[in-house]
């Protein structure tokens, strides 16, 4: 990091304690960014279904994005056995989910779609279904181009949640 920055590895030192804490930092920077653009790509979306499923597709990784997911595989294996960096990436998840649950909330408030039975549980099937195709997208880019990505969340949202409402 010091080299590509170009400065002296003791200017690391100054700021972070030991190669975990620099990790976490830039974990922590990754998801605040991942959420600022987030932001940014459902502003256009209308309140409700339209921008519970932008975000959705947001999620879901094009072709101009393999370093960016890399970076995340990175991550996420790093949490698996570092418990600061799974604290962080609990964090993250926790954020995920309130962000589903108000675009959720929104399309039930707009009688878009009915309240399901329990909105816990179709924020989480969204989540784990979104993460396999993030992982399958990041993997095989080939097999999901940008139309079959819509289609495939689209399907997604009508599986979890039924069909939107006339």
């Amino acid at each position: 990091i010091a080299r590509v920055g170009g400065f002296s590895s003791g200017v690391l030192a100054h700021y972070f304690r030991d190669k975990n804490e620099l990790i976490g930092f830039a974990f922590r920077w990754v998801a605040r960014e991942t959420f600022r653009e987030l932001e940014a790509a459902v502003t256009d979306a209308a309140p409700g279904l339209a921008r519970l499923r932008a975000a959705l597709e947001f999620m879901v990784p094009t072709a101009a994005a393999p370093s960016f997911t890399r970076v995340w595989l990175g991550l996420w294996g790093g949490a698996v056995s570092n418990q600061a960096l799974a604290r962080v990436h609990r964090s993250y998840y926790a954020r995920w989910r309130r962000y589903l649950l108000s675009y959720l909330d929104e399309a039930v408030r707009r009688r878009e779609i009915a309240a399901p039975a329990s909105r816990r549980d179709a924020v989480d099937l969204l989540t784990a279904a979104i993460d396999g195709l993030w992982l399958d997208t990041t993997f095989e880019p080939g097999r999901y181009p940008p139309r079959r990505r819509r289609t495939l969340v689209g399907q997604l949202l009508a599986a979890v949640l039924g069909h939107a409402r006339s």
